[in-house]
């Protein structure tokens, strides 16, 4: 039997490049957009155990429907992973919300006109189901369906702290592409079903980090957090590996006679050990040579209720020690090997 062609964008991300190998890892063919051509030999060598199963397409700019109509042939499932990371632009929606909302869009149109599409899987974010000042607050109650109900206006203004704007720009980005998706499904009624993953903060080994000096996105949040007297985020996170498999696991999981978009809160919680508290006497008592900054206790971490992606998608969290030793003994590598 002929493997199922899945295409995915963001593959040279973070959780992309775990997604596209574990996707590979379950038996699928896979279909890579890159947005350069000279991206596309570092793929090969990462996926190498599969170039069998692996083909590529340039696209410079997804949010131009168009540039799909050649890429989704034989495509039976979308994985949709590309997006603007937090802190990377000024202009909100030119930098933040227009590739979100634009990107995710035209690939759900791109997807409507290809009959041999069963499922898009779309990673956003448990921003997108909580309010716009949970990361001030603490207060991260997220609920699955929560996403239409929470404020938020795309012609809102920032804080001039670049720090401060930075992320609140993320946060109202996810949660206007996530209320567009709802709101294209609603319109459209296409004839494959979307789900859509809420991560919480996604932390673990980058594939595609090769330099000590290549931490990004969420992994610098930890480590920034690591030699700080405070942490800058909430400790609401999960292991990257979890997230790839939930990707996978969207793919096959029954849900059939389900309406509308299926959405899953992807985290650990505080019973798989996730506290900033116990984040750090782990790391001092592991790794004394780090000579990290952040001890004592901290506000306990937010309730995270992940049962839909327990119970449906059949996942389970890897443990915190799990996850902060393979982010932690990864940059020991990389620095081995000055």
């Amino acid at each position: 039997m002929t493997p199922s062609l899945v295409f995915i964008t963001g593959s040279t991300g973070f959780i992309g490049s775990h997604v596209v190998l574990q996707t590979l890892e379950a038996g699928y063919k896979v279909r890579l957009s890159v947005r350069k051509e000279s991206q596309i030999e570092g793929l090969k060598t990462l996926f190498s155990k599969h170039a069998n199963k692996v083909d590529f397409v340039v696209i410079p700019d997804l949010s131009i429907s168009s540039a799909f109509d050649s890429a989704l042939k034989d495509v039976e499932y979308v994985l949709h992973i590309a997006s603007p990371m937090p802190g990377t632009g000024i202009d909100f929606k030119k930098e933040y919300l227009n590739p979100a909302v634009q990107g995710t869009t035209s690939v759900l149109n791109a997807a409507k006109k290809v009959r041999t599409i069963k499922r898009v899987v779309i990673v956003s974010s448990i921003l997108a189901l909580v309010p716009l000042d949970a990361l001030v607050t603490g207060v991260m109650n997220a609920k699955e369906g929560l996403n239409p109900s929470l404020a938020v206006n795309p012609d809102m203004e920032f804080p001039e702290d670049p720090m401060a704007s930075g992320g609140m720009k993320y946060h109202a980005s996810k949660l206007l592409a996530h209320r567009a998706t709802l709101e294209w499904v609603a319109e459209n009624k296409p004839h494959f079903l979307v789900v859509t993953l809420h991560p919480s903060f996604v932390f673990g080994r980058n594939l595609s980090q090769t330099s000590p000096d290549g931490v990004d996105g969420t992994n610098a949040m930890l480590w920034g957090s690591l030699y700080s007297e405070k942490p800058f985020i909430p400790a609401a996170a999960v292991d990257v590996r979890d997230v790839a498999l939930a990707h996978v696991r969207a793919l096959g999981a029954n849900l059939e006679g389900k309406n509308g978009v299926q959405e899953f809160i992807v985290s650990a919680s505080e019973k798989d050990g996730w506290s900033w508290t116990n984040v750090a006497k782990f790391v001092r008592e592991k790794y004394p040579n780090l000579g990290t900054k952040l001890e004592g206790s901290f506000d306990a971490p937010p309730p995270i209720e992940a049962r839909r992606a327990e119970e449906i998608l059949g996942l389970k969290w890897r443990k915190m020690e799990d996850t902060i030793a393979s982010f932690l003994d990864h940059q020991l590598e990389l620095r081995a090997q000055l």
